[in-house]
Formats: C-alpha cells, structure tokens, sequence
C-alpha cells in the first residue's frame, strides 16, 4: 500500500481518564492503611482506595532499628499482615497525586489520571532533613539519610564491613541508631549540634541521657557539626566538624528530624491552612476544605495549654489519628467527638526509660515546677493551680501509666494530695482515677444532681451510665425521690444555678392543654441508703460481706445437695470426667451397647511403640556424608529390634527394594 492510499487521520488530544472511589487515602504509611482498615470495617460498602508512590507494603517503623543491627528480620517489619488490603477489599494504586481539586471533589494522578472522592485523607507523612546543601561531599557514597526502608536495608548490608561511624542528631533516633551501633562492637561517634531531645528534656534530663551513653561506649561531641566531607575514589574517608576537627569514619549517618509534607495543601484549588510543620486539623482531623482530612506525621493539631499548632510524629499518636479518621471517612462522626488532648511520648533512651506528658517545661510566673533526682531517676512536675500540666519521668525505674498521667492533666484534676507520690514515682495513676471515677458517680447518687457541663469530667466508661433527661426540667413543690434515696427539697427559683428550659422548647409546648386534677403528693419514708464498696477494676477488690451472709454460708456448705457433690473434679485442661460409682451410667456410642467402666487408678498411658535406639559400636568411615551410608541403623518395636539395612541415597528407588527384615531378640 503506497502512501497515497493511507487516510490521514487527525492526531487527537490524550483525555483525562478518572475512576471514583467513596474514600480516597493518599499515603500508606501506619495512618493511612490505619484509617482505610477502620473505614472498611465501619463501611462494608464503601470503595477505599489508597493512592501512594510506596512500592512495599507498611512498615513499622520503629521496628526498624531493631532490623538494621539484625535483631528483627525483614518479614518482622509489616505493621500488618501481608495481604490485609486484599482481604479487606482495599485498593492500592500505584501513583503520585499531584493536585486536589476540592470544587469538583476529585485528584489528579501522574500519567494524566485522575481519581474522584467522596471524602479525601492526606497523610503523606514526612520528608527527612538531611545534611545541608552547602556541605561539600555529601553525595560520597557511605553518606546515608536513615529514614525508609532501603536506607536501613543499606545499612545493614554495610554495617559487617565498617569500624568506625559518625552519627549526627540530637533527638530519640539519633540516640537509637547510636545504641545499636555499639550494639555490633562498633566505634561509634556521636555529634550533637546544640542540645539533645531540645524541647523535651531539660539540662538535668539530657546530662543524664548524655552520661548513659557515654558509658555504653559512644563517644559524644557536643556543641559539633558536619563542616565537610572527605573521601576516597568517590567513598565516605572521615568528617571534617566546624571546630576544624577530622574524625575518620566509613559511614556518616544522619538522623536529623523529618519535615511534613505539605506540597498537596499548595496545590489545592481551595485555600488549606497549614505551615511549614504541617497542615491545620481540628480534633476530628478536619481540614480548612470541605470533605479532605489530615492524620499522621503532616497533620497539625492545637495544643490545649499552648493553643499552638504542632504535630505529632510519634507512631502510638498516628495510629489514634487513624482510627478516628477512618470513623470520620465512614460517616461516623460520633465516634471522634473525644479530644485528642495533650500530647505524650513513652520510649526508651539508651539503657534509659522516658515518659513526657504535657508541658513539662512550661515556664511562667503561675507555673510551680518540683523536681527530684533519687535512686538515679528524675522527674519533674509543672503544676498550675494544684493542676499538673506537664510530667517528664527518666530513669531505670517502672513508669507510671502513661495513658493515665495524660487524662489526669486533660481532665484538669487536682493533684493537692499526690503531689508527693507522683514526685517520688509511689504514684499508681490508674487507681487514683478509678477512685475519682467512684467518688463522682457517689456525689451524682446522694445528691441527686448531674454535674456542671463546663466542668469537665472522667471517662464515661469508668462513671455509673445516667440517662439524660427527655424533656425540661420545671420548678415543682416537691421532687419525688427515686426507690431507696430520701426526697429531695424543692428547688429555689432564685439560685442561679437552676436549669430551665430553653425558649425553643418553651414555646413548642401546648398552651391549651386540658387542666387535670391534680393528683395527691404521697410521702414515702426515708430509707437508708447501704454502701457497698465498689470492685475495683484494677485491684480486684470485693465488696464486704455482712455477718449473716457469712453464716448462712456456712450452714448451706455444711450440708451440700446431693447432687451437686461430685467424686473429681472436671479438670478445664485435660477434660477428664468424674468417675462412675456404676458401670450402668457408662454408655458407649460407637458400639451403642453399655460398656465396661474401669477404676481410673488402673488406667494406663499409652507408651510410644517406636523407641529409637542408639548404637556405640560404629563409626564413621571419613567426614564426609557418603561415610554414613553403609552404617546400620536400627528401631525398637515392643520387645524385638529390627536391624534396617541402610541404603544407597543416590535416589528414592533406592528405598523400594523389598528386603527381608531380620528381628532380632532383645535380650534384658
């Protein structure tokens, strides 16, 4: 066919192809995969997709630590188990976003796709800092940035071949990756610029953290930074620090914090509030953009004692977030009305155990700060007001809840008569508020008020459940009292604290009801009220027992019911029966005839009827495998031995040889 006969036909521009999903999550890391689980669990229905650049399935990620000094393997590294987002019907797309149109509700792909949501989840997470730009010689090879997972996989397989590594950091990672170097017997140097853990602990904190580490082995220069780089044919030779210092190493590690990732709120066709350190979200993870969350390393919260925008980029605080926003994604905006509170942090610093909750190094003329360093731990304690508003503990004790400490100082309550306990670590948090919880339900029961809403209160879960009030409460002469609890005095229509009704429900009240006849008021008795003592949940207390119960007790176990008295009792583990008196209650079901019942002092355990034997009277013929071969093996069957003659293991044919067995009487 000549050119002539071709049709031309006109190049046509590529369109934008677009699928839709119900929920959209860009970012598989523990936020992400955390909320798309929760949504699917809320939301059988639903399409989730998740869009991300990860080829690799999540990881734990402070497991990773752990697997480059070889003490996890790699398959112990998934947060999850391989293929949860196959099982949970959760799509995976492999794909950059790269622009949210929030009018039109859907993302653009890289490829020219595209990706339509119902509602939208960013948690995109963070970028590693790194060594500056300026330095010269950051791109040697041997100049590792430990923030994925093929930097730790990198780092595993160059750790055998170095003996001397140059750590730079200051915060909970660097000490981490310090620790398991000297974990493999490595000179390990550690270059701290200002101060270690800065914002978290104070100077005696971070001289303690200093000095354990110090021990351990690592050698610290603080007040130091990487200057330069030197190297060799392209490879990392040593460290050139600011005070014009050469440290030589093979590896320069660097843990240096990460920076969210807040490209998407810039390239929203909506205005999304957010800064450097993340993207503006409320308590229920809610962005400045209708239907489009944030959760994870890039999401900013606002700290209730600072009013402060910060993140959270602890792993324990992205998997809460996710939760609530996969609630949040499914329509279930019930479930994330609690506040996030405070922020907290629990780890382990070298040899050392951590806990900060709150603002512990809050400053101020209101703010009172006790400390105390005894038995080499320390804490610190912010009050405000008989209120504990920030709680740092270290050391080589047992910490307290921290879980615990955290809704004390979101619930405002007063620690005037724990301030010692909590001072010197005698303090058990989860009892203290067990107590609280105890006494505030006693308070609602004897008073018969519901507490001041501005107030804030425990965890429903650990108060009595109270049903709230279907209808205005009115003035009345008398209020009826409830079955046990004496009558309460009518109410005064001058305090101020009387609930009214609102005007709303005032006015959709019937104004023409029919007048009844109004009915008689009866009085009933006063009844004491009998105080029994609350089983704790976390001591296991029981409440008292009155004498007469004692003795009828007594007088019931004294003379037991036939039929409740058994010869055995049935063991939960092993299953076994009581013994029959009779050989007529037996019943056999295989053979539906009544067998023979046996006294189980009589019953035998089956002994295994093949005993290996071993024999001393060979040896092998040579180290190799083939020396074995013409050795005789041999097994016991009941009271004879049988002698196997051995065979050639060239292949399995070897083994069909149908040969005479030779028994042989065993003699004892």
């Amino acid at each position: 066919m000549s050119s002539q006969d071709k049709a031309v036909v006109p190049a046509q521009d590529h369109k934008l192809s677009m699928d839709r999903a119900d929920i959209v999550v860009v970012g598989n890391g523990i936020a992400g995969l955390t909320a798309a689980i929760e949504a699917r669990r809320l939301a059988p229905e639903k399409r989730i997709v998740i869009v991300t650049e990860q080829v690799h399935p999540t990881i734990n990620t402070p497991a990773l630590k752990q697997f480059a000094v070889a003490k996890l393997e790699r398959e112990q590294l998934l947060a999850y188990p391989a293929g949860t987002e196959r099982r949970e019907r959760i799509h995976v797309v492999n794909a950059r976003v790269e622009a949210i149109h929030a009018n039109s509700k859907y993302v653009t792909l890289s490829g020219k796709r595209a990706f339509g949501y119902g509602s939208l989840l960013l948690a995109t997470g963070g970028n590693p800092m790194g060594i500056d730009e300026k330095v010269p010689g950051r791109n040697f090879d041997g100049v590792l940035t430990l923030h994925r997972l093929h930097d730790y996989l990198d780092l595993r397989r160059r750790l055998p071949e170095v003996s001397e590594v140059v750590v730079v950091g200051g915060g909970v990672h660097a000490i981490e990756t310090v620790m398991g170097l000297l974990y493999w017997g490595i000179r390990t140097h550690w270059l701290i610029r200002s101060s270690i853990m800065k914002g978290m602990l104070d100077d005696a904190a971070a001289d303690m953290v200093l000095e354990s580490v110090r021990k351990a082995g690592a050698i610290v220069h603080s007040g130091t930074e990487v200057a330069g780089v030197v190297g060799r044919i392209g490879s990392i030779a040593g460290v050139i620090t600011n005070h014009q210092e050469l440290i030589p190493c093979q590896l320069l590690l660097t843990c240096t914090g990460t920076t969210a990732v807040t490209g998407l709120a810039t390239q929203c066709s909506a205005s999304m509030k957010h800064d450097k350190k993340g993207i503006y979200v409320d308590d229920q993870l809610r962005t400045s953009v209708r239907d489009v969350y944030a959760a994870g390393d890039v999401a900013s919260l606002k700290n209730p004692q600072t009013g402060k925008y910060e993140p959270r980029a602890v792993w324990y605080a992205a998997v809460s977030q996710g939760r609530i926003a996969g609630a949040m994604l499914a329509g279930y905006d019930q479930l994330g009305l609690q506040p996030f509170g405070v922020p907290w942090h629990a780890t382990h610093v070298g040899e050392l155990s951590m806990l900060t909750v709150g603002s512990p190094l809050l400053e101020g003329n209101e703010v009172m700060t006790l400390t105390d360093k005894s038995q080499g731990n320390y804490r610190r304690l912010s009050i405000v007001d008989d209120r504990l508003v920030g709680y740092l503990a270290l050391g080589n004790g047992t910490q307290p809840d921290s879980l615990a400490i955290k809704r004390i100082i979101d619930e405002k309550r007063s620690i005037r008569h724990v301030t010692k306990a909590l001072l010197k670590g005698d303090f058990d948090a989860r009892q203290y508020l067990s107590q609280m919880g105890s006494r505030a339900a006693q308070g609602i029961i004897t008073t018969g008020k519901l507490p001041d809403p501005h107030v804030p209160l425990p965890d429903p879960v650990s108060l009595l459940p109270l049903p709230e009030p279907t209808q205005a409460l009115q003035p009345t002469p008398a209020v009826e009292s409830m079955p046990g609890i004496a009558a309460l005095p009518a109410a005064s229509a001058s305090k101020s604290r009387q609930i009214e009704a609102p005007r709303s429900s005032r006015r959709e009240m019937p104004e023409t009801e029919p007048l009844k006849r109004p009915e008689k008021t009866v009085r009933r008795e006063e009844q004491e009220m009998i105080w029994e003592e609350e089983v704790s949940a976390f001591s296991g207390n029981l409440p008292r027992i009155s004498s007469e119960e004692v003795r009828a007790y007594k007088s019931r176990a004294a003379s037991p019911q036939p039929e409740e008295r058994f010869t055995e009792e049935i063991s939960p583990f092993t299953g076994n029966l009581p013994v029959l008196n009779s050989t007529d209650d037996e019943f056999d079901p295989f053979t539906e005839n009544r067998a023979r019942s046996r006294p189980r002092a009589l019953a035998r355990e089956v002994e295994s009827t093949l005993i290996p034997v071993p024999s001393s009277d060979w040896e092998p013929q040579g180290r190799q495998s083939s020396s074995y071969k013409e050795q005789k093996s041999s097994q016991q069957r009941g009271e004879t031995q049988e002698q196997v003659p051995s065979q050639s293991s060239r292949g399995l044919l070897s083994y069909a040889r149908k040969e005479n067995i030779k028994r042989v009487e065993r003699r004892r």
